[in-house]
């Protein structure tokens, strides 16, 4: 192990440490600093160790963002460089009924939410299909019209 890769290697793992990063893109900042082959080998290293994998980054970057739908989180994800391949897997994983349980707890807190004009653009402005957002306004005015 040449210095060199010592150093690219020591360099990802910091990277990783901070955030958890796509292979895309811990392979640009890495490429900005050490050449291509020595990046290629590091990567491959890293995927071997567990550390770096695109369906856990995507899995957890879904978990942490359910404020949006579907078509807003796959737009971020492949703006993250996560192949459509992993996406499109991840993404199915949530079916109609997640994204409603999603829909309905951004629009609870929405407080133009009875106006159904503006309920309905706003979750559609947050990713979500039309069809999940006409079903959540039509939920949330139900439970509050009791």
């Amino acid at each position: 192990m040449g210095m060199e890769k010592a150093e690219a290697m020591a360099y990802a793992l910091r990277l990783l440490a901070r955030r958890a990063l796509s292979r895309a893109r811990l392979r640009e900042k890495l490429l900005g600093r050490f050449p291509e082959g020595e990046v290629e080998r590091v990567l491959a290293r890293l995927e071997d160790m567990g550390y770096l994998n695109d369906r856990v980054f995507a899995e957890a970057f879904v978990a942490s963002r359910r404020k949006y739908g579907p078509h807003k989180l796959r737009h971020l994800l492949r703006a993250q460089g996560v192949p459509e391949a992993v996406v499109e897997e991840v993404l199915g994983a949530y079916g109609e009924e997640e994204n409603l349980e999603a829909a309905l707890r951004v629009l609870r807190r929405y407080p133009r939410r009875q106006d159904k004009a503006k309920a309905v653009r706003f979750l559609q402005g947050r990713g979500f299909p039309l069809s999940v957002a006409l079903e959540a306004y039509r939920l949330v005015k139900e439970e509050e019209s009791g």
